[in-house]
């Protein structure tokens, strides 16, 4: 069986990539699955064919529920996502740990400068591959919750002079209501906005010193706004 660095480190697609049969079995389950439970969709999909075939970018959304990767990466099928999942989740179990990773998920330690994570996003971008980001860092399950943006992506952004599309998931957060034992079924909608790049001329005329986190700020102004936040 091959280790799990292996699958951290390999294209989930193209020249050299690892196979791909379990998440292609798994997001098929999920499309009949989830299609039937949560009607879920993507409005707003075709903005993503503005960006060139080939190319990497990154899918930055919100967060609210452990669903969130699996109904952005279901409705970017047939295209793989590689997302960055914070290390603890991954160590839950380790049938967990292997899954994720045919999967094409790979780690981040949180709270520290994780330069092997940006490194490993950095040179999945370069070789065309998308990467999901949630810079909230996590779950935004209440009303008034104060979040932290994690500058990282603005960092990996840079280095791998890649695009960043913001996505807003909608619905998910009603899948299991914080404080609620009961699971409920509600429409599930994934809204893609238009491409921001960190060498835009609004961001190129800040000070190096702000830019990462005024680019960030902006990314979540735009995510926020697909949610009529």
């Amino acid at each position: 069986m091959r280790p799990i660095n292996y699958f951290y480190d390999n294209p989930s697609s193209g020249k050299g990539h690892f196979p791909q049969r379990f998440c292609t079995f798994l997001f098929g389950l999920v499309r009949v699955v989830f299609g039937a439970l949560f009607r879920y969709k993507a409005y707003d999909k075709e903005q993503l064919e503005n960006i060139p075939e080939g190319s990497g970018y990154i899918l930055a959304g919100n967060h609210s529920s452990y669903l969130d990767p699996v109904f952005v990466m279901a409705v970017m099928r047939p295209r793989p996502i590689r997302y960055i999942s914070k290390e603890e989740f991954l160590k839950i179990t380790p049938p967990l740990t292997r899954a994720a990773a045919w999967c094409g998920v790979f780690p981040v330690k949180r709270n520290t400068a994780d330069m092997s994570a940006v490194k490993r996003a950095v040179r999945m971008l370069k070789r065309g591959e998308p990467v999901g980001i949630f810079p909230e860092g996590t779950r935004m399950r209440q009303k008034g919750q104060e979040s932290t943006y994690h500058e990282g992506i603005a960092l990996i952004a840079h280095l791998a002079k890649a695009p960043v599309v913001p996505l807003y998931i909608d619905g998910a957060s009603r899948i299991f209501p914080e404080g609620s034992w009961i699971f409920r079924f509600p429409k599930v909608t994934v809204r893609f906005g238009v491409p921001l790049s960190i060498t835009d001329a609004q961001f190129a005329s800040v000070g190096k010193d702000e830019r990462y986190k005024v680019f960030t700020e902006e990314v979540m102004k735009q995510v926020y706004a697909l949610g009529g936040r």
